[in-house]
């Protein structure tokens, strides 16, 4: 890639629209998420990931996510519904798991993985927060009003045969007997209000950190 100014790098991150996944990734490596997102340097698809997209895929299509447990999740009216708004002078998208389009106070989120979900987990998950704030900035509907669910479904890491691939030597596997279980979530206006200070926070750490890291090199 050829060299790009501070001011290019910028520009072109700030043209680009704004996800959580941003705002996860920065919250939890700011120099990953400079290599993602700023330098656009990809990496290899993790097992973890590359097993979430087999579940997400049976259960947009309705189907089982295990063939020998038949267990079959809970699904709204809209699989991977897109939201996307203007808020401030960020573009916002984000791909909600499952959301009623009827009446706009259904949404419902899934997870895989081998770290525990719990209540407290669920009530501090930021990705729900934004999707209420934008639910609310495109629809005029309070999350006060809205049924929200998130899904687990435990899985487990299982040493890979063939050996190492791509820098990883294990697979992902759902736990047996399969099961997921269900947490129920709620917010409150002031909740995604203060989500929103929260983004444009870290927007701005965003930024400033562009510029550190470069006048720093």
């Amino acid at each position: 890639m050829m060299d790009l100014t501070t001011e290019q790098l910028i520009h072109r991150w700030k043209t680009r629209d704004f996800s959580w996944s941003q705002i996860s990734s920065y919250e939890y490596n700011p120099e990953g998420w400079y290599d993602r997102y700023i330098l656009h340097n990809k990496s290899p698809d993790t097992p973890e990931l590359l097993f979430g997209r087999k579940i997400g895929k049976l259960m947009e299509e309705g189907k089982s996510i295990d063939k020998k447990e038949k267990v079959v999740l809970p699904r709204l009216s809209k699989m991977e519904h897109k939201f996307r708004v203007k808020f401030g002078s960020l573009q916002m998208v984000g791909y909600c798991d499952s959301f009623c389009t009827n009446t706009n106070k259904k949404l419902y989120e899934f997870k895989t993985g081998v770290a525990k979900w719990n209540k407290k987990r669920v009530d501090a998950h930021g990705q729900l927060d934004m999707y209420l704030l934008m639910n609310y900035i495109t629809n005029n509907i309070k999350p006060e009003d809205v049924d929200v669910a998130l899904f687990w479904i435990p899985t487990k890491r299982v040493p890979r045969d063939n050996g190492d691939f791509s820098g990883f030597d294990y697979d992902i596997k759902l736990v047996e007997p399969v099961e997921y279980k269900t947490f129920k979530a709620k917010r409150t206006l002031t909740d995604i209000l203060n989500f929103g200070a929260r983004i444009n926070k870290t927007y701005k750490d965003m930024e400033r950190f562009i510029i550190e890291k470069n006048t720093l090199s």
